[in-house]
């Protein structure tokens, strides 16, 4: 049962993924700008609901607290299941009902720059696939989990572009986020407010639990390696 709510889970959030692909490029029928529009006051009401909603559901269901009571009730093996369903269905909760705010607010006209900012949010995409890849994919999706009843925490380790930046996922979305061509109104909003909460999230609740359950070893590490603005040339 257990896993079968995790490959539900993962399917779930990578469609709402894809989703979110198409909603940043603006391609119907899910792009950004596409849909029927309202009132300014409304649209950014229902939008910024929408935001808040998002990260108050998936930062919570993130802390350990909340996971201290939710796993003994759902069991350890579909407990990131579940997060990864929630997480899936929540995102494409935004994406569908986002209210269009079209109005223009700068496009690029030469061709070579358009392609440029594609090919930089193909790259903010590529880091955030590299970091989850990182840290173990079937881990991260809750996949070993859900196949093994005494699987553990992998261990705390430095690789990939977790050398250069502590949330390079963090890093790769934000860098997808304002890598567009044409900036919106509405997409100005989105990739604000999600930058917003994926720097309060990360670096006043994520960074406090990882200091709470790493001590040291994770200390070290902080005074090593940024937090999201990575740095290529590392200290030894």
């Amino acid at each position: 049962m257990a896993l079968a709510i995790t490959l539900l889970g993962v399917l779930v959030a990578l469609a709402a993924q894809g989703a979110l692909v198409l909603f940043l490029l603006n391609l119907p029928p899910l792009g950004i700008d596409h849909g029927s529009a309202a009132a300014l006051p409304t649209a950014l009401s229902i939008n910024l609901a929408l935001l808040l909603g998002f990260g108050v559901i998936h930062s919570a269901m993130a802390r350990p607290r909340f996971k201290q009571w939710w796993t003994p009730r759902v069991s350890a093996r579909a407990e990131r299941g579940i997060y990864m369903l929630v997480s899936g269905l929540t995102l494409a909760s935004v994406v569908h009902l986002w209210v269009p705010m079209p109005q223009l607010l700068w496009s690029v006209s030469a061709e070579w720059l358009r392609v440029l900012l594609y090919g930089v949010f193909a790259c903010g995409l590529l880091i955030v696939f590299w970091a989850i890849f990182a840290i173990d994919a079937l881990h991260f999706h809750g996949l070993r989990q859900a196949a093994s009843n005494g699987h553990s925490e992998p261990p705390f380790s430095v690789r990939g572009p977790y050398r250069f930046a502590r949330h390079p996922i963090q890093t790769g979305l934000i860098v997808a986020l304002w890598a567009s061509p044409d900036m919106s109104l509405g997409h100005l909003l989105f990739a604000a407010g999600m930058t917003a909460y994926s720097l309060m999230a990360t670096l006043m609740l994520e960074e406090r639990d990882l200091h709470r359950s790493l001590g040291d070893q994770y200390r070290d590490y902080a005074r090593r390696v940024p937090a999201i603005v990575p740095r290529l040339a590392r200290r030894r």
